[in-house]
């Protein structure tokens, strides 16, 4: 019996319908088990842990119960099931104007499968708050922490604003020492003591930084650190520390701790991550409709002003979004007291970046296009052979 190559095999796993259906009871499995534990962990935890690209591999827990049973990563299973439907429901399948609408609807899936990766990997989520009459022209990431330094000159900022990002920071514990390289600046910044969630108090005549539980609403936590300039001689300055405000402080941070390194001002924050947006939003009204003598809301909008090149009116609504300039504005949350003569004081938006926003839309129109196409060919095939069977034959 003539064996077959490994390339062969190979190339029969990654194309089959066994590997197939096997990764798509995976994704089944693990949504179910995220589901029931994001009750207890929160959803962004939950999501991190079960679909983000980092987690090859996971441990469910239910109640606090580990179940002992190592899933693969759902951003990893996605991965694959991806190139298994390149494989086998494209290049292996069979080509011919009958499969036209089976391979269009196979294409649709892989878009669909694609956006979810592509959303991973760039999109960008932050909330933007404005009080009647106030304007911005950025959000502020939900769970994203960034290191921001700056120069002082005669007691106000000058330059460019040198930032760490989310990704230098990934990955620090309380056990942790990382060094912040600064291409820019004439010194690094040494991390220590890296808390998700922090709190900052006054013992006595010091301040102390103190962890805390983290939350399970992951945009509540308060990322806080503990941090000393590192000169580029390898001398270190004073230990101080840097955290962003809670939540219930209303406050996006503190006021930058000041530093001097060779005769110059610098200040220095932790702050949740800034996302530019390409134009002005201001704030011109909110109003809120609750359900009568309830908190829960009925509805809520806000009418905006989009500020460019042109000043333009528009309404945002909690079905009705904004969606320009490749930023998406959601109605998110309002002023928490119902107001019975007014609208709210302030307005909530979701402000989200995703260059394959719309990717999911697109495949179900293709999706429902294919299957159209294969019932119309299937229909036309079937009356063809009918009405050739119903000819009369010669005797």
């Amino acid at each position: 019996m003539k064996r077959t190559s490994f390339p062969v095999s190979l190339w029969k796993f990654l194309s089959g319908y066994g590997l197939a259906t096997t990764l798509l009871v995976l994704l089944g499995v693990e949504t179910w088990l995220a589901t029931l534990e994001m009750v207890d962990a929160g959803l962004l935890a939950t999501l991190r842990k079960y679909f983000h690209w980092s987690s090859w591999y996971l441990i469910p827990e239910i109640h606090g119960k580990s179940l002992l049973v190592p899933l693969p990563g759902g951003y990893w299973v996605c991965a694959l099931l991806l190139v298994n439907m390149i494989c086998g429901g494209l290049i292996r399948a069979r080509k011919g104007w009958k499969t036209a609408g089976v391979l269009l609807a196979h294409f649709s899936i892989v878009f669909m499968v694609a956006a979810g990766g592509v959303a991973q990997l760039f999109e960008k989520r932050g909330v933007m708050f404005l009080i009647e009459g106030e304007q911005a022209d950025y959000a502020v990431s939900l769970n994203k922490p960034s290191v921001e330094v700056i120069e002082f000159d005669d007691g106000k900022p000058t330059g460019e604003v040198a930032v760490a990002n989310e990704p230098d920071l990934r990955g620090l514990k309380p056990d942790h020492t990382r060094v912040l390289d600064f291409q820019t600046l004439p010194f690094n910044l040494e991390i220590t003591g890296w808390q998700a969630n922090g709190v900052v108090r006054k013992e006595g005549d010091q301040w102390m930084l103190r962890p805390m539980p983290l939350e399970t609403e992951g945009e509540m936590n308060a990322p806080a650190c503990v941090a000393r300039v590192v000169n580029k001689d390898g001398t270190t300055g004073e230990a101080f520390i840097l955290a962003v405000p809670p939540v219930s402080t209303g406050q996006e941070s503190y006021p930058p701790r000041k530093v001097e390194v060779d005769g110059r001002t610098f200040g220095i924050r932790l702050v949740k991550e800034t996302i530019p947006v390409p134009y002005t939003v201001k704030l011109d009204d909110a109003v809120a409709e609750y359900y009568p003598n309830s908190m829960r809301p009925k509805s809520f909008s806000s009418s905006i002003e989009r500020i460019g090149d042109s000043t333009v009116p528009v309404e945002i609504s909690m079905n009705e979004p904004m969606r320009y300039g490749g930023f998406t504005f959601f109605q998110r949350t309002m002023s928490g007291a119902a107001q019975m003569n007014q609208g709210p004081e302030f307005s909530g938006f979701e402000v989200v970046s995703n260059p394959a926003d719309k990717w999911p839309e697109y495949s179900l129109y293709l999706v429902t296009a294919g299957l159209l196409i294969h019932f119309i060919t299937k229909l036309v095939i079937f009356i063809a052979g009918g009405a050739g069977r119903r000819q009369p034959q010669e005797a």
